[in-house]
């Protein structure tokens, strides 16, 4: 029978053989100050400047009721035209920050999602 790892356990045992220098290190660097800041002012100007626009100013109902149409004119899930025009959206992009990339993987997991679900089993 094959004998049971215990991951907590190695990991203790790891730690446990790493040089007391290292440790040092990592107090020394919780202890800095950050050198670089979170760009918060420009986030901040950004809600600023979704919060002053008037409501339907972005005009999301005939954005959503144009893609609901699109999907029932195809016969296609309107999830599907949806993510579809995120990724349209995401490759017009000149520059991606961290959060585009991480919405283009999400937008291609739940697209495919049902074909990793299948793998998976």
């Amino acid at each position: 029978m094959a004998k049971k790892k215990d991951t907590l356990k190695d990991l203790n045992e790891f730690m446990k053989s790493q040089s007391p220098q290292e440790e040092g290190d990592s107090k020394d660097f919780i202890s800095k100050k950050p050198t670089n800041l979170a760009e918060v002012e420009s986030l901040k100007s950004e809600v600023q400047k979704l919060n002053t626009l008037p409501d339907g100013s972005l005009n999301e109902d005939e954005i959503a009721s144009f893609i609901k149409k699109v999907a029932n004119t195809h016969q296609i899930s309107d999830r599907q035209v949806l993510y579809k025009v995120c990724e349209k959206v995401l490759d017009q992009l000149e520059s991606k920050e961290g959060a585009d990339i991480m919405l283009e993987n999400m937008v291609l997991y739940l697209q495919h999602q049902d074909l990793i679900m299948e793998k998976l089993k």
